[in-house]
C-alpha cells in the first residue's frame, strides 16, 4: 500500500514538472537565435557568407559546373541576402512549431493555439530586433519582423499538419 501510494506521489510529481518541460525546444531555439543576434555585423556577414559559399560549392559539384573561385564568390555575393532572409524564416518556423505544440497541453486548441503561438512568435521577432539594435553593426528592421512571423506562420501551418496527420 505504502509502494502504491509512492508511486502516486511520483506521477503527481512528474505530471507538475512534465507540461513545463515540453517548451524547452522552444527555450533551446530562443536562445539559439538570440546568440545569432548577438553577433556583431561583420560576424553576422562572415558567417552567413560562408554558409552561402558551402551551398555554392555543393550547387557547382551537383550540376558539375566546375566554376573557377571568383565565380564562386561572386554568385555567394549575389545569392547571400536570399540566405540570410531563409535562415530567419527557417529558426522562426522551428522557433513557432516548437512553441505551438506544447500549447496544447496547456489546453489551448484551434484558433486560439494558432494565435498564442504566432502572439509569442511575433512578440520575440520584435524583442529579437530590439535586442539587435544594441550590437554593434546591427540595426532593427521591420521587414525583418515580418521575415520572422512569416516564418513562424509556415512552422504553425507545418506542426498543424503534422499533428492532424498523427490523429
Amino acid at each position: 500500500m505504502r509502494n502504491m501510494r509512492r508511486k502516486t506521489e511520483i506521477q503527481k510529481l512528474w505530471n507538475k514538472i512534465r507540461r513545463p518541460l515540453t517548451f524547452l525546444p522552444a527555450v533551446c531555439i530562443a536562445c539559439l537565435i538570440f546568440g545569432f543576434s548577438s553577433q556583431t555585423g561583420t560576424e553576422s556577414s562572415s558567417l552567413s557568407m560562408r554558409v552561402t559559399e558551402a551551398f555554392v560549392r555543393a550547387a557547382d559539384q551537383i550540376a558539375g559546373t566546375h566554376w573557377e573561385e571568383e565565380e564562386i564568390r561572386e554568385k555567394a555575393e549575389q545569392y547571400n541576402l536570399y540566405v540570410r532572409k531563409a535562415a530567419h524564416m527557417t529558426e522562426y518556423a522551428l522557433f513557432a512549431a516548437a512553441v505551438f505544440l506544447p500549447l496544447g497541453g496547456c489546453g489551448l486548441r484551434g484558433r486560439r493555439r494558432i494565435l498564442a503561438a504566432l502572439l509569442i512568435s511575433a512578440a520575440f521577432a520584435v524583442g529579437d530586433e530590439w535586442h539587435q539594435s544594441f550590437v554593434g553593426g546591427r540595426m532593427p528592421s521591420p521587414r525583418d519582423v515580418g521575415i520572422d512571423c512569416a516564418g513562424a506562420g509556415i512552422g504553425i501551418c507545418a506542426a498543424w499538419m503534422l499533428r492532424r496527420k498523427q490523429k
